[in-house]
């Protein structure tokens, strides 16, 4: 609290120092108009108008028109000014200079005409509707809201569509064949992806989501972190002025939602709130074999479900055109359940458990920011974001013979709360010749605490209770500034250089077996560690006809060890298979390259790219057979951590588009091929991995449409094995109604295979384990939403908090 005190009262100075629009003492006069529709000579509601001295250059003040079209500026101060009238869709209108004086203390503009602009009308005639696929020069986007077969489905299934990007049947997240990338949400990190990121995608409705962006070669002014990129997820944020919002219904045989925005804006206020609840179930399947010298095998079927709510709330106050400021925040809720049956066979015995999992997630994002406008693309921002999370996972483990005695009762209790504190401010400023520099700095606090208690009860033996409490402290500190300039009006050059310092601490409590004692005691330890980097950044490109770009890129990017690879406690599900973290892990770096290309021409755009990433120091999961001491009892079980023990070369080729061949049809491609080597001091894997989806809608007639998404995933390569392929289909139709304000949807995911199949397959020289594991998938829903209210576009941008950093449950 006493940072928020802090950036508050400096914003609040800062606020305060600038010069004032007038002074109490000086004589003042009224500014008025009418702003028009040049063509229909109807109001233009909520246009930006702006006042400026002529004898400064500079804006003094601004305003929004009213319903009717009118503004108003009251005390001003008598002197010589001009008016600049805009809004979206128009070209801006700039009056001639005016003088308020004794002898004219008011001026009113009769009508102040506005016409479209031909620019804009030209760029829809040539591109038409705005492609699935999107390229913004630094990133490629996915317009998640167009794609139908995105309603009632989540976060994770959006992230299929996006391009460079895979999801496998688990849910686990590459970005080009790559697992060392960061996920923010508008920018920022979002407590709600803290901790294990393929089942907090599965939390996150895609009716919230507006465009996915996929950025693989961030500039010096992005977090270091991340050596494959950012994928940003955009929520929908309803800036429409006045009174307006939506409200949308998902039902189906696996999953249900209802979600809604609500949006008011007046003038210089606004608010806008969103909200979702959603529940989901699925069945599930796995079959677990290990052959070579420990011989054994598992079958398990099973359901789980998850439930819960996602709320986000922003005010906004613009008191002029100069200053804005906003405060959001973001509260969400999730309950997941997973209850199995499970049967192990070994070259002795079998046994059969039952396994169930509960697991709860809460947290709350805050964040406030000012931004000060000295004149257009001239911006001064001061930001600050407070997160918090807090998950409770229950693991319960009830071991039988296969004549039904119980063996052990096993329960696993983990309390995992999360605190991180940033404070970031950024200077931008754009120079007569295009020129653009841009400064900034941050400072990041995480707290992240694992505290977990180990419950055995063994037949005939007394329990026992073993203690793993684990504190993780991060601090980082960074600086970055970056110059983008032109050379002979030919070439784009965007320079950058990004220092960062890290400093982190761990704390650790846990209960240690004693074998000369043969009894347990808790011990203390502790680890820390500091390290600087200093991270440029280059790009360098070059427009031909237009139409064509080409730009090369190259960054190094760094990842960081979180709390999730660094615990160094034992998660013991059984007792055949374990994970544990590695607290004595360093950070990679990485030394990234790209070559890509963009065009467009009538009704296709593309997007290519050739890329080589060389990583050292490489954090890969390593699997082993290890003798792990469970109450005095030594037990032989296949381990698996993390260790810096490779280095990883990727080359690769993508390739995404959109194309219409007729009016009514879209077709939206995406390719990804990349060739991966892993080599360590004593093993190596090779070989070649891709994926491919395509996605297609067509406009069908008096308000009803249909689309079809299709997607392969040939599969990675790991260090000491393999992860194995999947597909994914879904299809869609949409009826609108309502005069064009509500739709229907009828949708199928998966339609031609009962189960997503998920394999992946570990190899050490004692022996081999093949896992397999099937999610029963297949859903058909029925989506509803309906849109409510005026449909006037607001132009403020709003910065925010963008902390992409730090890797977690991703890796």
């Amino acid at each position: 609290m006493r940072l928020l005190f802090l950036f508050a009262a400096a914003a609040v100075a800062l606020f305060v120092s600038f010069p004032r629009v007038v002074s109490a003492q000086a004589p003042t006069g009224t500014i008025t108009g009418l702003v028009l529709d040049s063509a229909s000579s109807k109001p233009v509601e909520f246009a930006t108008v702006t006042l400026t001295s002529t004898t400064t250059g500079q804006p003094i003040d601004g305003t929004l028109t009213n319903g009717k079209g009118s503004f108003t500026f009251s005390k001003v101060t008598f002197g010589t000014y001009s008016v600049t009238v805009s809004y979206l869709g128009y070209a801006a209108n700039s009056l001639s200079a005016f003088t308020l004086s004794p002898q004219k203390p008011e001026v009113t503009f009769v009508r102040i005409l506005l016409r479209a602009n031909p620019t804009k009308l030209q760029e829809i005639t040539v591109v038409g509707q705005k492609p699935l696929v999107e390229d913004k020069g630094d990133r490629l986007v996915y317009n998640a809201e167009q794609d139908l077969t995105n309603r009632g489905t989540t976060a994770s299934d959006v992230l299929r569509k996006a391009p460079s990007v895979t999801v496998d049947g688990e849910g686990n997240v590459q970005l080009r064949g790559s697992s060392n990338f960061r996920v923010l949400m508008d920018g920022r990190p979002s407590s709600i992806l803290a901790n294990n990121l393929a089942e907090a995608l599965k939390q996150i409705p895609a009716d919230i989501i507006k465009s996915i962006e996929v950025i693989t070669s961030p500039s010096a002014k992005y977090d270091a972190e991340g050596t494959a990129g950012i994928i940003n997820i955009i929520t929908k944020k309803n800036t429409l002025e006045g009174l307006n919002g939506k409200l949308g219904a998902t039902v189906g045989n696996r999953s249900n939602t209802a979600n809604g925005t609500l949006n008011v804006r007046k003038g210089k206020f606004g608010v806008n709130t969103q909200a979702s609840i959603y529940e989901s179930r699925f069945g599930r399947g796995s079959l677990v074999e290990r052959t070579g010298g420990d011989f054994f095998r598992q079958e398990a079927t099973g359901k789980t479900s998850n439930h819960g709510f996602y709320g986000q709330t922003e005010l906004t106050f613009d008191p002029d055109t100069l200053n804005a400021f906003h405060l959001s925040g973001t509260l969400y809720r999730s309950f997941y359940t997973s209850r199995s049956n499970q049967r192990t066979f070994d070259r002795q015995n079998q046994f059969l458990s039952y396994l169930e999992n509960l697991w709860n997630s809460s947290g709350h994002d805050l964040n406030l920011g000012y931004t000060h406008t000295f004149k257009p693309q001239h911006e001064l921002s001061l930001l600050a974001q407070l997160s918090y999370n807090n998950s409770h996972d229950l693991y319960h483990n009830q071991q039988f013979t296969a004549e039904d005695a119980q063996l052990l009762d096993q329960a696993n209790d983990n309390l995992s709360p999360t605190r991180e504190t940033t404070v970031q401010i950024d200077y931008n400023r754009t120079f007569a010749n295009e020129s653009k520099l841009e400064v900034g700095a941050k400072t990041i606090l995480r707290d992240a605490r694992s505290n977990t208690t180990y419950n055995y009860s063994f037949l005939a033996r007394q329990d026992s209770v073993v203690i793993n409490n684990f504190d993780y402290y991060q601090h980082v500190a960074a600086a970055y500034v970056t110059y983008a300039f032109k050379v002979r009006k030919k070439y784009n050059f965007h320079l950058g250089t990004r220092y960062e310092r890290t400093a982190y601490k761990g704390l650790f409590l846990n209960t240690e077996w004693e074998k000369e004692t043969k009894s347990s005691r808790l011990v203390n330890s502790f680890f820390q560690d500091l390290y600087k980097n200093v991270i440029p950044s280059l790009t360098v490109s070059r427009t031909l006809d237009s139409i064509h770009t080409v730009r090369a890129s190259y960054t190094q990017r760094i990842q960081r060890p979180q709390i999730f690879i660094l615990n160094p406690f034992l998660q013991l599900e059984d007792f055949n298979n374990a994970f544990r973290g590695n607290p004595t892990l360093d950070a990679e770096l990485t030394h990234s390259f790209e070559l890509g290309y963009s065009t467009y021409f009538k009704t296709t755009s593309l997007n290519a790219a050739l890329y080589l990433r060389q990583t050292d120091n490489d954090i890969q999961t390593v699997a082993r057979p290890e003798k792990i001491m469970i109450d005095g009892i030594e037990r032989d079980v296949l381990l698996v951590t993390y260790d810096n023990v490779a280095k990883n070369r990727a080359v690769g080729f993508s390739l995404s588009g959109s194309t219409k061949p007729f009016p009514a049809w879209t077709i939206s491609p995406s390719v990804n091929v990349t060739y991966l080597v892993i080599k360590s001091d004593s093993l190596r894997n090779k070989g070649l991995q891709y994926n491919a989806n395509l996605n297609t809608s067509y406009e069908i007639g008096k308000g009803w449409s249909a689309q079809a998404y299709a997607s392969y995933y040939s599969g990675t390569r790991t260090l000491q094995g393999e992860r194995g392929a999947n597909h994914y289909s879904n299809l869609s139709v949409r009826k609108k109604i309502m005069k064009e304000k509500g739709s229907i949807s009828f949708g199928v995911t998966n339609p031609f295979t009962k189960t997503l199949t998920y394999s992946s397959t570990y190899e050490t020289p004692q022996y081999v384990q093949e896992s397999h594991h099937f999610n029963y998938n297949r859903t058909v829903r029925l989506t509803f939403d309906w849109n409510f209210g005026k449909m006037q576009a607001s132009q403020r941008q709003k910065k925010a908090i963008q902390n992409d950093d730090a890797a977690g449950g991703g890796k």
